[in-house]
């Protein structure tokens, strides 16, 4: 008959302690220490272990004057993670409790990250575009001084050429299935929007080549000159000319 090996329970309890000696050590270290173990996990890029090493010792230690870094790299864990969701949720409330903070304009701008980072292509939902957006724009509102003032202007400027963009090609669509009254309106909202953006001079462009189709020649005319006009050295602008010299000739009736 096969004889079964046991283990004795205390056998089984010194594997378990020895185990988790360094957990235990930790827990009881001083915060100063725990607050060094958390950030040297961190910049090992032990993000996982750093995360639950910095909730333990802001939940240990809430009064402890570097809990508001510690809070601020509970966010970056998150965050290197791919978690942006508990991210954003752990730098807004190091906004909430600690609004004076040096890590304050460096948590809104993570928080805005955190939702850059999830931003889809231009055809997809743009929900996370937006509310990237509006963290930026909170951003240079709330810290104009930042350092990072002007990487927060650049993501919000990609931001929004990209809604830009979504407009354009609806309204590019439009105008290839020949219904050209939404694609105006598509064209118009990207030049009222979004100004600044190079798809605002495509929809300049193509808002004459819509009414040139719609038989509006006098409208299409007066939109070519004025693209010429506003951007004389534009890629499309020799072929803006092109249409005001065909557009000229059936007015004429030449």
């Amino acid at each position: 008959m096969e004889r079964k090996m046991t283990i004795p329970l205390y056998f089984i309890l010194v594997l378990i302690l020895t185990s988790c000696s360094g957990t235990a050590f930790k827990d009881k270290a001083a915060p100063r220490e725990q607050y060094n173990y958390a950030m040297d996990l961190y910049n090992k890029n032990k993000f996982f272990k750093a995360q639950m090493a910095f909730q333990r010792l802001i939940y240990s230690f809430p009064g402890q004057t570097y809990i508001d870094t510690a809070q601020y790299y509970l966010g970056m864990s998150f965050y290197n993670m791919k978690n942006y969701p508990e991210a954003v949720g752990e730098f807004r409330r190091l906004l909430s409790a600690y609004p004076s903070s040096a890590f304050a304009d460096d948590a809104q701008f993570q928080a805005a990250m955190s939702f850059y980072d999830q931003s889809p292509s231009y055809y997809h939902d743009q929900f996370e575009t937006l509310e990237a957006i509006d963290e930026f724009s909170m951003f240079l509102t709330r810290y104009p001084r930042s350092s990072l003032k002007g990487e927060a202007q650049e993501k919000l400027n990609r931001l929004y050429d990209k809604l830009a963009k979504k407009l354009y090609k609806n309204g590019e669509l439009y105008l290839k299935m020949h219904d050209y009254e939404p694609a105006l309106i598509y064209f118009e909202q990207v030049r009222d929007n979004y100004p600044n953006t190079e798809w605002a001079r495509y929809a300049f462009y193509k808002t004459g080549e819509a009414m040139r189709k719609q038989g509006r020649i006098s409208d299409a005319l007066e939109t070519f000159q004025n693209f010429v006009m506003a951007f004389p050295d534009h890629k499309l602008s020799r072929k803006a000319r092109d249409e005001i010299s065909e557009l000229q000739s059936l007015i004429s009736g030449g």
